[in-house]
C-alpha cells in the first residue's frame, strides 16, 4: 500500500461532527486534520500491516523527507503501523527516527505509543532508545519519551530509574517547560503512585518538583479511582 492510497481510506473515513469535537479537544491545527476516529486509524493500520507494510513506511518516509505535510491522522495511522508490523530492531528504529520527529499532537503521540508492545521485550535496549528523546527538548519527542517510558517500563526493574526522570532529571520543568511535556510528567507521576505509592509519596513530600507538574500529578491521583479516598485526602496536604 501507498501513502496516497491509505490517506484516500482516511478521507473516507472522516466524520465531521467528530472532527469539530476532536479538534477542539486537541488543540491543534484544525486544517490539519480529518476528522477519524481512533479505532477507524486502528482498523486501517492492521490493513496496511497485512498489505504491505514495507511499502507503505518507505513511502512515508519519503513524502516526510520532502516535507510534504501530514494530515494528524496520516502521521498517526504511521505511528500505529510501526507498532503493528512485524520487523526487526534495525528496521523499527530506523522508521521511529523519522516518526517522532514529525509527531504533530498529543493524541497523535499518545494512541500510536500505545500500542508499541515490542518495548516490553529487550526492554534495557528500548530504554536506552526512549531516554535519548529526552535530551533534545523539543516539545512532542520529550513527550513520546516519557510516554513510553510510562507505558512500558514503570516496574520493580525500572522504577528506581524512571520515576527521577518524571520527576524531572533529565526532561526538567519550570513555568518555560512545554505544556505537554507538563502535562505528560504528571500524568507519569499519578500511574507511578497508583503502583508504586510509597516510592511516589516520598517524590511528593519533598517538594522539590516545579509545583504546577506536582499539582496536576495530585489532581490525577485524586481523580483516579484506583486510589483509596484516604490516600486522596492525605494528597491534599502535598500540594503546593
Amino acid at each position: 500500500m501507498t501513502g496516497n492510497e491509505t490517506r484516500d481510506l482516511l478521507l473516507t473515513a472522516a466524520d465531521l461532527s467528530y472532527k469539530e469535537f476532536n479538534d477542539r479537544i486537541a488543540n491543534w491545527d484544525a486544517s490539519l486534520s480529518i476528522g477519524v476516529r481512533v479505532p477507524k486509524i486502528r482498523e486501517i493500520a492492521a490493513l496496511v500491516v497485512k498489505n504491505g507494510w514495507e511499502e507503505y513506511l518507505e513511502d512515508m518516509g519519503r513524502l516526510y523527507a520532502q516535507g510534504a505535510p501530514l494530515y494528524h491522522e496520516e502521521h498517526m495511522l504511521w505511528g500505529m503501523v510501526i507498532g503493528k508490523a512485524k520487523m526487526d530492531r534495525e528496521q523499527r528504529v530506523r522508521h521511529l527516527d523519522l516518526w517522532i520527529p514529525g509527531i504533530l499532537s498529543w493524541g497523535d503521540c499518545d494512541c500510536s505509543v500505545s500500542g508499541f508492545k515490542f518495548m516490553k521485550k529487550d526492554q534495557e535496549f528500548w530504554y536506552g532508545y526512549c531516554t535519548r528523546w529526552l535530551e533534545g527538548g523539543r516539545e512532542f519527542e520529550v513527550r513520546f519519551a516519557l510516554v513510553a517510558l510510562m507505558q512500558y517500563f514503570i516496574n520493580d526493574e525500572y522504577i528506581g530509574r524512571v520515576l527521577p526522570l518524571f520527576a524531572g532529571e533529565k526532561a526538567s520543568s519550570s513555568s518555560d517547560t512545554p505544556y505537554y511535556i507538563r502535562m505528560a510528567q504528571a500524568w507519569a507521576l499519578s500511574v507511578c503512585f497508583v503502583k508504586y505509592r510509597y516510592l511516589t509519596w516520598e517524590v511528593f513530600a519533598s517538594r522539590t518538583l516545579d509545583p504546577w507538574v506536582q499539582n496536576k500529578a495530585i489532581q490525577k491521583c485524586r481523580e483516579s479511582y484506583r486510589i483509596s479516598e484516604e490516600d486522596k485526602e492525605l494528597l491534599k496536604s502535598l500540594k503546593i
